[in-house]
C-alpha cells in the first residue's frame, strides 16, 4: 500500500469516527471536565442482620367464647355440647401465661361474663383448675338470663359487648407496652367464637353485615394489633328434627329454609370478621378444633431487607454525570421529599421539613396543594391564631409515634397507620413508599407503573423511581446487593446473614445552622461524631454533605407469611458527601452490626454520639 493510500485511510477513519460522534454524541470529548475534579460519590453498607429467634417475640393468644344462652339453645343443643367444647378447645392449649381466654353468654339484652372475678375482662389459661373447668361448664348450662326477655337472641348488643372488651384490653396493652419500651412484646392475636342457633328475633342484617358495623368494627381493631378474627358456629340438633313441609296458611313458614337462612348469616358474619366457619346440624357434638389461634412463639423470616439514602431523591443520580448540573446534583437535605432546589424556588426552608410547623410536611403540602387540596406549606400562624392549614391537631405536630419518616399528620392524610411502619404489610415502610412516590397504603410492590420491566419493588431496591422509565440507567445509577446465610440456623431458630450493598450514593446536602450560624468563641467548629457540631449558645448544627442512610429489615412469622411485617431498622449519619474533595467514611464502607437494629423508634442515630 503506497504513503498516499495510508493517508487517505486515515483520513477516512478520522472522518467516520467524527461522523459517528456527530450522530450518537457518545465518544465527543467534553472539555469541561477539565475544570472539574472527578468526585467518588458512593459508599458501600456492608454488614451482618439476624432473624428473631422462637423466644425474641412473644404473642399474646386471647380467646373469647360468645355463646347464646337464650332459651332456644336447649332446644337446639339439648345436650350442652357447647360447654364441653369450650373445656375440650382450652385444655388442648398450652399451658402458657401469655394465652387468656374469656366466656361471655348472652340471652334477650343481657350479657354476662364467667370470669372468676365477675368482671369483662380476660384471664390467664394457667390461672384454671381442673375444678375450675368443672363449675365453668356448669355455670354455661345453667345460666338464667335474669332479662325478662331472655327468650330473645340480639347479636348486635352482643356484639358491642365484644367490641367494648376488646378495644379496652387493646388499649390498656398498649399502655403497658409502652411503659415497658415496648421490647420484645409484638401486638396481640385476639380470636372471637361466636356460637348461636343462629336467629335474631328481630332482622339485624342490615346492621350486622355491611354497609351495617357491628363485624365490622371489631376486624377493624385488627389495625391495632396482629390480628382479630371473628369465627362463628351455627348449633341446630334438637331431639325432634325440624319439618321439612312448608307451613303456607300459618306462621309456621319453611323451617328448613329458615335453619338456612339463619347458617348462612353466620357464615357471612364469619367472612367479613375475617374468621372461619363451622356448622353442626347432624348430631356432630360441637368442637372449636379446627380454629386458627396462632401461635404464642414462632420462628421469623425475612421478608424483605432494602437501603434507602434519605437525603438523595429517587431520580438523583438517575442519569450519567451532566455538567450542567441537574439530577445528579439534586439533594434532599431535610428528607421531606422535595429537594433543596424545589425548597428555594417554592420559598420553604430546606432546612426544616414543616417549614410553618403546622404538622404537614413540606413535601406532603406541596404534593396535595398541586392536586387540588388546600393546603399551603407557608401558611405561618396569625396572631388572630389562623393562617396554618387546619386538621392537624397541636399535640400531633412534629410527632412521629412509628418512626416510619412520616409525621402522625402526614399519615391522616396519606391514610396510611400512624401506630404501624410498614402500613400495607409489604416489607417496606410507609416513609420509604412515600420517598419512592409508591402506594404505603396498598401492596403495590409487584406492580410495574412506568412499564420498563422493573417493579415497584426491584426500583426501591435499586434507588430508581417507579414512575419513570429508567432501567438503562441501572448499571450506572442501581444500588447492587449481595446477601447470603453467615452460618447455620441457631438453636433459638435465627438464622444470620450477611450483606452488601455497593453503589449507594450521596447527595451534596447543605449546611444546617438552626441557631443561626453562631460558632463558637474561637471561631472554630466543634464536630460531633455524626457530623455535626456545637455553637456558642449550646445548639448544635450538621456541615454541609452529610447524608442519613436507612437500612430495613422485615420479617414475618415463618408459617404465616401474609402475617404483619415486624420491622428492624438502622440509621446513620456518618456517610458524607466529597466536601473539598474529602468523603466519609475514607474507606467508603458503612458497616452494620446485628446489634445496630432497632425495633420500633429505639435510637434515632445510635451512633451519633452525645
Amino acid at each position: 500500500m503506497t504513503q498516499r493510500s495510508h493517508r487517505f485511510l486515515a483520513a477516512l477513519v478520522a472522518t467516520s469516527v467524527a461522523l459517528a460522534g456527530a450522530c450518537t454524541g457518545s465518544y465527543l470529548y467534553d472539555e469541561r471536565v477539565q475544570a472539574q475534579l472527578p468526585v467518588d460519590r458512593s459508599v458501600v453498607v456492608d454488614g451482618r442482620f439476624c432473624t428473631y429467634g422462637a423466644n425474641d417475640i412473644v404473642t399474646p393468644i386471647k380467646i373469647l367464647f360468645v355463646l347464646d344462652a337464650s332459651q332456644s339453645m336447649r332446644v337446639t343443643d339439648p345436650d350442652g355440647t357447647r360447654a364441653l367444647a369450650t373445656v375440650q378447645l382450652l385444655n388442648s392449649l398450652p399451658q402458657d401465661p401469655e394465652i387468656s381466654f374469656a366466656v361471655m353468654l348472652f340471652a334477650g339484652s343481657t350479657t354476662a361474663f364467667l370470669t372468676k372475678s365477675g368482671l369483662a375482662e380476660f384471664e390467664q389459661l394457667i390461672s384454671y383448675t381442673p375444678a375450675d373447668y368443672t363449675l365453668l361448664i356448669d355455670k354455661i348450662l345453667n345460666y338464667t338470663s335474669p332479662d325478662p326477655n331472655r327468650d330473645a337472641t340480639d347479636f348486635v348488643k352482643a356484639l358491642a359487648e365484644v367490641y367494648a372488651l376488646l378495644s379496652t384490653d387493646i388499649s390498656a396493652a398498649a399502655l403497658s407496652a409502652a411503659d415497658a419500651g415496648g421490647s420484645g412484646t409484638a401486638p396481640g392475636r385476639y380470636s372471637v367464637i361466636f356460637l348461636s342457633d343462629g336467629h335474631p328475633t328481630f332482622d339485624e342484617t342490615a346492621q350486622l353485615l355491611p354497609p351495617g358495623t357491628s363485624v365490622l368494627s371489631i376486624r377493624q381493631l385488627s389495625i391495632l394489633v396482629q390480628d382479630v378474627q371473628l369465627n362463628t358456629v351455627h348449633v341446630f340438633d334438637p331431639l325432634q328434627p325440624p319439618s321439612s313441609l312448608c307451613d303456607l296458611t300459618g306462621d309456621g313458614g319453611c323451617p328448613l329454609l329458615i335453619i338456612n337462612q339463619d347458617a348462612q348469616l353466620l357464615k357471612e358474619m364469619a367472612a367479613v370478621g375475617g374468621g372461619n366457619f363451622r356448622d353442626f346440624e347432624n348430631h356432630e357434638p360441637v368442637n372449636f378444633l379446627g380454629f386458627e389461634l396462632g401461635a404464642v412463639r414462632q420462628g421469623y423470616v425475612v421478608k424483605d431487607i432494602l437501603v434507602t439514602n434519605v437525603n438523595a431523591p429517587v431520580d438523583s443520580p438517575a442519569a450519567p454525570p451532566n455538567w450542567d448540573g441537574g439530577p445528579t446534583d439534586a439533594a434532599d437535605s431535610d428528607g421531606d421529599g422535595l429537594t433543596d432546589a424545589q425548597e428555594i424556588a417554592l420559598g420553604t426552608d430546606p432546612n426544616n421539613p414543616d417549614t410553618d410547623g403546622d404538622g404537614y410536611s413540606d413535601g406532603v403540602e406541596v404534593y396535595f396543594a398541586a392536586r387540588g387540596a388546600s393546603f399551603n406549606p407557608l401558611g405561618f400562624a396569625l396572631p388572630d391564631g389562623g393562617g396554618q392549614d387546619p386538621g392537624c391537631p397541636p399535640a400531633l405536630r412534629g410527632v412521629d409515634s412509628d418512626c416510619d419518616g412520616l409525621t402522625d399528620c402526614d399519615e391522616q392524610i396519606i391514610g396510611t397507620n400512624a401506630q404501624l411502619q410498614d402500613s400495607d404489610g409489604d416489607g417496606v415502610p410507609d416513609g420509604v413508599e412515600w420517598q419512592f412516590h409508591t402506594q404505603p397504603s396498598s401492596p403495590d410492590m409487584d406492580q410495574d407503573p412506568d412499564s420498563d420491566l422493573l417493579v415497584n419493588r426491584q426500583e426501591v431496591h435499586l434507588h430508581m423511581n417507579p414512575l419513570a422509565a429508567d432501567s438503562q440507567f441501572v448499571t450506572t445509577s442501581g444500588y447492587r446487593y449481595s446477601i447470603e446465610t453467615d452460618g447455620p440456623v441457631d438453636a433459638q431458630g435465627r438464622q444470620c446473614y450477611h450483606f452488601r450493598v455497593d453503589n449507594v450514593s450521596l447527595a451534596p446536602t447543605i449546611e444546617y445552622r438552626p441557631d443561626g450560624g453562631m460558632n463558637l468563641p474561637d471561631g472554630g467548629v466543634m464536630f460531633q461524631p455524626d457530623g455535626g457540631f456545637l455553637f456558642a449558645d449550646g445548639g448544635t448544627g450538621r456541615g454541609p454533605g452529610w447524608n442519613e442512610l436507612l437500612v430495613v429489615v422485615t420479617q414475618v412469622p415463618a408459617n404465616n407469611p401474609n402475617a404483619r411485617t415486624l420491622v428492624t431498622s438502622y440509621r446513620t449519619r456518618t456517610p458524607r458527601y466529597p466536601v473539598g474533595g474529602v468523603k466519609l467514611p475514607v474507606d467508603g464502607v458503612v458497616t452494620v452490626q446485628p446489634t445496630d437494629f432497632v425495633r420500633g423508634c429505639g435510637a434515632a442515630f445510635p451512633d451519633a454520639g452525645p
